[in-house]
């Protein structure tokens, strides 16, 4: 049996609405209705909610809903990533701040910034686990975000590769006409 028939097997049994119930875990009656017919599925925070209002353990409530335990999973994973998200947000806005108590200028450092940005983004690419990332997050959500992480990162860094270019060609042009 699914959560959503489990759901709606306890709601009828205590006698209660779609509109009650949902008043009940301070949620719309549509997401109660998307639950109890298989359209959409409860957060774990929900479900725990739903277990506590009823009176029942989370092992009864979800047992044998394998569409439930991936759904639950998949949270699991997404938690870490907001956690990582937000510390780099936090570390970006330190930097920021370190740079300007010191004067720092951000001229003075844009040539790097692109290859911190490479170097972090080839970094995390070799460490995600792949089929995680796949079952986590749409396919239109990575494309677009590696669109934007270039978008950010291409403009200092192709200053840094013409710069590193020319030195490379100046020098070449010295060691040939010596």
């Amino acid at each position: 049996m699914e959560i959503g028939e489990r759901l709606r097997e306890q709601r009828k049994t205590r006698q209660l609405s779609q509109a009650k119930l949902a008043e009940a875990l301070h949620l719309s009656r549509q997401s109660i209705s998307k639950w109890e017919n298989g359209t959409a599925l409860p957060s774990f925070a929900n479900v725990v909610a739903i277990s506590e209002l009823f009176g029942i353990s989370l092992d009864e409530l979800i047992k044998g809903d394998e569409a439930l335990m991936a759904h639950l999973k998949k949270d699991e994973f997404i938690r870490p990533i907001s956690w990582l998200l937000t510390m780099g947000v936090a570390f970006c806005v330190a930097i920021l701040i370190v740079f300007a108590w010191l004067h720092i200028s951000m001229t003075q450092v844009s040539g790097w910034l692109g290859l911190v940005a490479v170097v972090g983004f080839i970094g995390l690419l070799s460490t995600l686990k792949w089929e995680k990332l796949n079952e986590a997050l749409p396919r239109k959500a990575v494309i677009w975000g590696a669109i934007c992480l270039g978008a950010l990162a291409a403009p200092s860094t192709s200053r840094t590769i013409a710069h590193v270019a020319k030195i490379l060609i100046a020098g070449f042009n010295r060691g040939y006409n010596s």
